[in-house]
This record gives C-alpha cells, structure tokens and sequence, in this order.
C-alpha cells in the first residue's frame, strides 16, 4: 500500500500539470493548485516549498514516467536490440503525445511572458542518461565496428525525435509513432551501412561524445534498472526448498516493486525489504547487487 504522503504528492502533481496544460504555470496559482487537490494552501507547501519546487518535481515526474515505460518494453522477452529501440522510440513518442497540451502550454507561456527556458540541472542530467541509452542501444544493433560513428547516428536520432515530436504538434500531420519509429531505424540503418562501408572522418569524437555523456553520474542501463534485477531474483526464488520462505521472499519482493516505482520511495522500506532478502542464504549474492542498485534510493530518498 502506498504512504499517504506519495499519494498526496502524486495528486497534486497531477492537479497542477491539469492546470498547467489549461492556462499554463504562470497564469495558476498554488492556491488554484491546492482547490484542485481538496486541500489547505499550507497543506500543499508542506509538500513542495515553493512553486519552483513543484515544477521541478513535474520535469523529474515526466522524466520518471518515460524511465518506466522504457523499462517495460527492456522487460519484454523475445526482442531483438533493434526491435527494443524501435518499441522505445515509439512508447518515448506516445509519452509526448499523451503530455501534448501541458507542453504547448509550457512553451507559449515561456513565449508569452518573455521567459526564457532555464533547463533544470537534473534536466540536464536526465538527457546524459538518455544519451548514454542511446549510445549502448546502438551499440548492440551495428556491432563494435561502429562505435567510431556512435556520435553521429545519436546527431541523426535526437535530430529526428526532435523534429516527429514538432510535427505531433501539427494538426495536418496524421504520422504515426510507428510510423516515425519506422522511419528513423531506416535513416539509422542507411547511416551505418554509410559510415561503415566508407569509413569516413566521424563528426563527433568518439572522446567528444564521451564528454557529452558526462553530464551526469550513472547510466540509463536499463539492464541495470532495479525492477529488472529484481525480476532476475524472482526468477531464482526455486533455490529456496521451503515453500514457506519462498513465498515470503516472493511478497517482500512484490513489495520492493512497487515501493521502487513510487514517486519518492521511502527508504526504510527499501532498507527492510533488502535485509530480509540479505537474510536468505540462496538469493545472497543475487541480493547484494540489488542492494548495490538500490543505494541511490537509500541514500537520497
């Protein structure tokens, strides 16, 4: 069960992107924020200091929301490196969509009020991590050969995806994400049987790009996303013989799930959940590099 806490912010941050996509962040105050929540203007700022704050939390909440839609399609058994890109431009693109009106409204109120956007720090940190994901993908579908050319196909990507997220925007446009998705892996195939055939001088470095991908500590490694580990565990919990203990670790990892998925999990949960899985002599090691995965959730949450 969530924390009444969780609840409330994820409430109020779903109240305040429904008045944000309406009549933009400028134009709503934190009393409109906290009527459309049921609750006191002191009771929202128990929760977010300022409406700074709670911008800030919507970036780090859209952000969340793109982590984990990645993550499922990363879950899904079966699928080629270039299918799994594929299904996460495309999931990354319905993302866009389904936040098309708090977006338009957040770049005209910028327009409007003559404030130009400041990209948050943790901002520029999510779009390393993106970048990096990049990166990895596809370096897994062309092989090490074209690790030399890794910087230009990501110019070619992100110039792309920058360009179907403008035309979701255009009403006479009626592509789909699919049909987008499509549409990129083709130009990236083009590119790297170009560059790998012709060997040509690359564009970005692979030391510039490493410079690029700096922006930030960690990796969008998806492999290494928690819920994936904590999927590998349940799939070793046949090594514990007593049915007892077996369905005891099954509930504290069904619990550790969802705490992980929450938008601030609590780190006494996460620290309970991992000592009981530490006390299980099968999933020892198994438990111990979750732990490993886990400490920016013990250490920051």
């Amino acid at each position: 069960m969530s924390h009444p806490s969780i609840d409330k912010k994820k409430l109020i941050l779903r109240a305040a992107m429904q008045l944000f996509s309406t009549k933009g962040s400028s134009a709503t105050s934190m009393q409109e924020i906290a009527e459309a929540c049921g609750m006191s203007k002191g009771s929202l700022y128990l929760h977010f200091k300022s409406k700074e704050e709670l911008e800030q939390s919507l970036f780090d909440y859209c952000y969340q929301m793109l982590l984990d839609h990645l993550t499922q399609v990363e879950l899904q058994q079966g699928l080629t490196p270039r299918e799994k890109l594929w299904r996460q431009i495309i999931v990354m693109l319905e993302l866009v969509l389904e936040l098309r009106e708090f977006l338009i409204m957040q770049f005209q109120d910028w327009h409007k009020n003559g404030t130009p956007y400041k990209e948050p720090a943790s901002v520029k940190a999510h779009n390393s991590k993106l970048l990096r994901h990049g990166k990895n993908k596809l370096e897994a579908i062309y092989g090490p050969m074209i690790e030399p050319y890794t910087g230009d196909l990501l110019t070619i990507a992100y110039g792309m995806v920058g360009m179907y997220i403008r035309l979701l925007f255009e009403p006479h446009v009626s592509a789909s994400p699919e049909q987008m998705a499509s549409h990129l892996m083709d130009l990236l195939d083009l590119a790297a049987q170009h560059q790998l055939s012709n060997r040509p001088e690359p564009l970005i470095s692979e030391e510039a790009l490493r410079l690029m991908t700096e922006g930030a500590p960690g990796s969008l490694d998806l492999q290494q996303h928690p819920i994936i580990a904590v999927k590998r565990l349940r799939d070793h919990l046949s090594a514990i013989t007593d049915a007892d203990r077996q369905q005891e670790a099954l509930e504290t990892l069904q619990i550790l799930e969802r705490e992980i998925l929450e938008l601030r999990p609590r780190r006494a949960i996460i620290k309970g959940m991992l000592a009981n899985l530490a006390a299980i002599p099968e999933l020892a090691q198994h438990s111990a590099d979750l732990k490993q995965l886990l400490q920016v959730y013990i250490q920051h949450t």
